[in-house]
């Protein structure tokens, strides 16, 4: 896993974000893997760097997609490309890598509070409460056509899904995840 800069430690308080790209579920609803993109590792960082919200989790089980992570984080934080972009160096300090959900829950000793386009049964609070309830969270979305909940750890709850108005079910991932980090600070 890679380090937290030292501006990371002043975030909001005990308030990690990850993105699941394993275990998800593919369209017909079957346990799935996702590739992880470029844009999810820059969106995923300058959002939550917008909100000061982080550690920001990258989860995947293989190695060359961590490998891939680095590659394009360290481009900036030790590269060129901090020259030439020093915001974008700081935010992807906050990146971190992880191999499942349970590495990221032992290094933060995290709440899982995760994200669904739909309700489910259990806990579920709006995003705007998360603050107000002690301990470390880890505010967890996912790739693919949402988490595979049967393959992952039981969480302490869910984030109310975000309700929309028009023709389309659900945001894309980076969407929704700017949307919540709103509520989380209003």
């Amino acid at each position: 896993m890679s380090e937290l800069s030292p501006a990371c430690e002043t975030l909001q308080p005990n308030i990690a974000v990850a993105l699941v790209h394993s275990p998800v579920l593919n369209r017909r609803g079957e346990a799935s893997t996702t590739a992880i993109t470029s844009i999810d590792i820059h969106d995923f960082a300058r959002t939550c760097g917008f909100y000061h919200v982080g550690p920001v989790y990258l989860v995947h089980p293989a190695e060359g997609m961590h490998a891939l992570i680095h590659d394009i984080t360290d481009y900036y934080k030790t590269g060129p490309g901090g020259d030439r972009n020093p915001g974008r160096k700081e935010v992807l300090k906050a990146v971190r890598t992880a191999f499942s959900l349970e590495d990221v829950q032992a290094e933060g000793d995290y709440q899982l509070w995760y994200t669904s386009a739909s309700a489910h049964e259990g806990c579920m609070i709006d995003a705007s409460k998360l603050s107000e309830i002690k301990g470390n969270h880890l505010i967890v979305l996912g790739t693919g056509w949402g988490l595979d909940i049967e393959h992952l750890p039981e969480p302490n709850g869910w984030l109310s899904p975000i309700a929309g108005i028009g023709m389309v079910r659900h945001l894309s991932v980076r969407a929704a995840l700017a949307i919540y980090l709103d509520r989380l600070t209003r």
